[in-house]
């Protein structure tokens, strides 16, 4: 049987002899050693997602690798890729070294400088226990996930209010309502905003935890909070202060035990990087950063995508960078943030309506926010495309609440409508009936001074302001006053309805007008 062996050393010397000796042993096929802990992940997590057949028989640790000391990389091996044997090198295998080894899962412990027979025991025993293990999970050598245990996410923002923690919450949110246990952590261990989105008093938190170093079931029970939405909360302390007491080995505890309790386990990891967050971004199996279209946000984001890069965090293709408050009209695209940043843009963009936002934000009932929201809908199609939802739990709920709510609004728009044509009907009428008020004041006017200029030259009054009105009005009064040289006319009109012959309008308007009494000074 041929086994395979991947190694992991810092030390190109190390990493020469160890390849030498590797290629001698029968039937052994050695891979190039690789320099860092992510390598080494990276290379075994290809391996898994092809194939359970893909996967070395045996992995070799040196304990001066990096940045993940050895020990927690044998662990993180141990239970991400349980068929696989490792084998820790070390230049002093004393009892201590070789016990903690043991502990953290390692199938043997090898001393240098290399010894060929002693090289050989512990690689034959490590791929002997990796075929009985494979044997033992996979009789029918099915396909290996590439996490054993719940998927983790890492929710990281390029700067403050880019929307980190309503992005993680609503992950959150959409995870659980796909019917996966979810846990939330706040890792933003100075500034966690996630109990005041969700308007929850606590007492416990990570930093409770951070002196424990073996986490237990009923350990996590006591320091997390069950919210009624559904996720369990790992909170950040309300003292800033100890966020301090959480490192990096206290949280790569606290993670493992977590992915070893849920099915989903989503980290906000907020916009500062500390050695606790950044070890969730290491061991994530996908990191999220999330920033918006504007020059500022997207050079943070370069920034930070940069600075994982140079502490062998996380290369910038493993990263998944969300938009946030995108609309069409911007000039900064999401294929430009791309180009910029050098990671993979998520397809889902979440649109600008911060209105949409503004009501649950003030009330802390963030988990209230309407199916109908686009920002809710955004979010929720961001889950399906990270894997924490299925496509057919994405978008459902809002499309289904918009169906009821239009199939309701149509019919309360039937009976509003209805009730209203009447309302509607005798408003315009009055209306109109008003008009034609104030235009009989103008016409009585009008023919009171036709009357007066017909009187003042001795002609009939009457017919002169008769004949200045249309077939809807008729004067029904006409009064001529001859006095001291003034000839003086009052017109009665009665004000016309809409609707002749089914009322009478009681309202006569009277016009006056004098003149000269032309006619009597002669």
């Amino acid at each position: 049987m041929t086994v395979r062996i991947l190694s992991g050393t810092p030390d190109p010397d190390t990493a020469r002899a160890l390849t030498g000796l590797l290629g001698q042993l029968p039937a052994a096929e050695p891979a190039p050693a690789l320099p860092d802990s992510t390598s080494l992940l990276e290379a075994l997590a290809r391996a898994a997602e092809a194939g359970i057949d893909e996967l070395p028989e045996a992995v070799v640790v040196h304990d001066l690798i990096s940045p993940m000391p050895a020990l927690e990389l044998i662990r993180e091996i141990a239970l991400r890729f349980p068929a696989v044997g490792v084998v820790l090198l070390t230049a002093e295998p004393s009892p201590a070294v070789m016990s903690g080894a043991m502990d953290s899962g390692a199938r043997g412990v090898i001393g240098l400088p290399l010894s060929y027979d002693e090289l050989g025991a512990r690689i034959e025993a490590a791929a002997a226990w990796a075929t009985g293990v494979r044997r033992h999970l996979s009789p029918q050598r099915a396909a290996l996930p590439a996490v054993v245990g719940g998927r983790l996410l890492a929710v990281s923002g390029a700067k403050g209010g880019v929307g980190t923690t309503v992005t993680a919450v609503q992950l959150a949110l959409a995870a659980h309502a796909a019917g996966r246990t979810t846990a939330l952590v706040d890792m933003d261990l100075q500034g966690g905003d996630i109990a005041s989105y969700l308007d929850v008093q606590f007492r416990r938190s990570l930093a409770d935890l951070a002196d424990i170093t073996d986490v237990t079931t009923r350990i996590l029970q006591d320091a997390m909070y069950v919210h009624e939405a559904g996720p369990a909360l790992l909170l950040a302390p309300g003292d800033g202060e100890r966020g301090e007491e959480v490192t990096d080995r206290s949280a790569r505890h606290v993670l493992h035990a977590l992915r070893q309790r849920y099915e989903v386990v989503i980290v906000d990891c907020g916009t500062q990087m500390t050695s606790a967050n950044a070890v969730a971004v290491e061991t994530a199996d996908a990191a999220v950063l999330v920033t918006t279209p504007d020059v500022v946000a997207v050079r943070a984001a370069k920034r930070m995508v940069r600075m994982w890069d140079r502490l062998q965090i996380r290369k910038p293709q493993d990263v998944t960078v969300a938009v946030n408050r995108y609309t069409r009209a911007t000039e900064i695209q999401p294929s430009l943030i791309a180009r910029i940043t050098g990671t993979r843009i998520a397809a889902s963009v979440v649109p600008a309506a911060y209105k949409e936002l503004q009501t649950v934000v003030d009330a802390g009932r963030l988990q209230d926010l309407d199916n109908r929201s686009t920002i809710k809908q955004g979010l929720w199609s961001l889950a399906a495309e990270l894997g924490l939802a299925a496509p057919a739990h994405a978008r459902p709920p809002a499309k289904r609440a918009r169906r009821a709510d239009r199939g309701g609004d149509r019919g309360q728009v039937t009976l509003e409508t209805l009730g209203m044509t009447p309302v509607i009907l005798v408003t315009l009428i009055l209306v109109w009936q008003a008009v034609l008020a104030g235009y009989t004041f103008t016409l009585a006017g009008n023919a009171a001074d036709e009357g007066a200029r017909a009187a003042a030259v001795g002609n009939d009054a009457t017919a002169a302001a008769q004949s200045d009105l249309s077939g809807a009005w008729n004067a029904s009064n006409v009064n001529v006053t001859h006095a001291e040289g003034q000839v003086t006319v009052t017109v009665d009109l009665q004000v016309p309805v809409l609707f002749p012959g089914f009322i009478n309008f009681p309202l006569t308007v009277t016009g006056h007008a004098s003149a000269v009494d032309e006619d009597g000074l002669e």
